[in-house]
């Protein structure tokens, strides 16, 4: 497909080229799994608008929190007066971690915004307790972690970030746990997770000054869906806490049933030293219907501030209530078991898919963890080369979906299905058919 479009009117769009190099819809409605533009034609939403739909759009008991909520008031600003549906939303979150490990919840505007809280608190947490000097972050590459400037610095992707490269902080950088591309040269599981070696060696020496390790658990998102083993993720924590410092899990987008299980970091062994300090959460954190982040914090972290200062942090939608009444309303729509069933048909099917795409010459590696499969497209299987441009095939599969009602955005060299927990299996299962056909013709060149 040829097709470019011009990006006119007042909107400024987010990662759109200029001309748009495809179709573009303007969209008029939208409800389940599926999104209509204004011609009337349905797209299957196979992305979860960003990773955040989880639920589909305007499901019904979403909207009848909100508007039930939206009966008895909008916002109110919580600094320092409270409400109820801020109090009940940050208890059910508590609850739905499953360990007594954590004790506050700190609501923020987005993931962006939640991570940078969570770095907020740990710098001063450290100035509060007598450790000043810990000022520096530690991230893994490859990671992303939003597109504020805190946030950036621990992000270390050149699309997103290499345009502000010269404002981000310095960072210490673990390799990324890439196992389909090891940066170290070694197939796993004979690796002993060899990656990982210089982050140690780093740690050994400038470990005294990390205030925090962020990381994605288990799923390098923004990177491609790269899956990882929860070895690699469990050697990298272990190593952050033997220099002392915190750890910062992004759950962003791998909380809230993505991954198969509530939150990514349950994946590990059950110990308090494999627990993070801080969980950021948003996009499922309401199931998309409402922008809204929150940092979940470890117990002990609050006492620090506690008379020595309050925390130098805060937002004006902080606890809004709409989008604590809906996401109250998503994580118990979570915990029920149609929607448990629901994410295992998805996995299964998954599952399923897995070794026909993987036969196939064009495809390099395919990446799958509950609900995330995903798709790396190379030239040549046993060299691994890219197409030229990386993102062209990618874009060019999309379209042809895109043609037949199925909406999928590429990243770079890699093709994601991302669906609502509420999507029909039938549908999906044609959805990767029609896939697995487009790629086995694209030749990729």
């Amino acid at each position: 497909m040829n097709t470019t479009t011009p990006l006119d009117g007042p909107v400024w769009y987010p990662y759109a080229f200029d001309p748009f190099p495809g179709p573009r819809a303007r969209w008029v409605s939208a409800e389940g799994a599926y999104a209509v533009d204004d011609q009337g034609k349905r797209y299957f939403d196979a992305t979860s608008s960003w990773w955040c739909k989880s639920f589909g759009h305007r499901h019904p008991r979403l909207v009848g929190a909100l508007e039930k909520q939206l009966g008895k008031f909008d916002h109110l600003m919580m600094s320092p007066h409270r409400h109820e549906p801020a109090e009940r939303f940050a208890e059910a979150l508590l609850a739905a971690t499953n360990s007594q490990h954590y004790d506050r919840v700190f609501f923020t505007d987005d993931g962006s915004t939640a991570i940078e809280a969570a770095m907020k608190m740990s710098l001063q947490f450290w100035k509060q307790t007598g450790q000043p000097k810990r000022t520096r972050f530690a991230a893994v590459e490859l990671g992303y972690h939003g597109d504020t400037m805190g946030a950036m610095s621990v992000g270390h992707i050149e699309e997103f970030h290499g345009n502000f490269a010269q404002f981000q902080k310095d960072t210490i950088r673990a390799k990324a746990p890439y196992c389909y591309r090891c940066p170290v040269g070694k197939t796993y599981p004979d690796c002993g997770i060899a990656c990982a070696d210089s982050f140690d060696k780093q740690l050994a020496t400038e470990g005294e000054s990390i205030a925090a390790f962020v990381v994605e658990p288990l799923v390098l998102g923004a990177a491609g869906m790269i899956v990882y083993p929860k070895e690699a993720l469990e050697r990298l924590v272990r190593l952050a806490r033997s220099s002392g410092a915190h750890v910062i899990f992004d759950e962003v987008f791998t909380g809230f049933g993505r991954t198969g299980k509530p939150f990514a970091y349950q994946y590990l062994p059950d110990e308090p030293a494999l627990r993070p300090d801080f969980l950021a959460l948003s996009k499922g954190l309401t199931a998309g219907m409402l922008p809204l982040g929150a940092v979940i914090s470890r117990k002990g972290i609050y006492d620090a501030f506690r008379g020595a200062g309050r925390l130098s942090h805060g937002h004006t939608f902080a606890g809004h209530a709409l989008g604590c009444a809906v996401g109250l309303e998503a994580l118990a729509m979570l915990q029920e078991p149609e929607t448990l069933a629901g994410i295992e048909a998805i996995s299964k099917l998954f599952e399923e898919f897995e070794p026909r795409f993987r036969a196939l010459p064009n495809v390099g590696d395919v990446r799958r963890q509950g609900c995330i499969f995903a798709l790396e497209l190379v030239l040549d299987k046993e060299t691994k080369e890219l197409p030229k441009p990386a993102s062209g095939p990618g874009w060019r599969i999309a379209w042809k979906l895109w043609e037949q009602g199925f909406w999928i955005r590429p990243l770079q060299q890699m093709l994601y299905v991302v669906p609502p927990f509420v999507s029909d299996v039938a549908v999906l299962h044609r959805l990767l058919t029609l896939l697995y056909t487009e790629v086995r013709q694209d030749n990729g060149t």
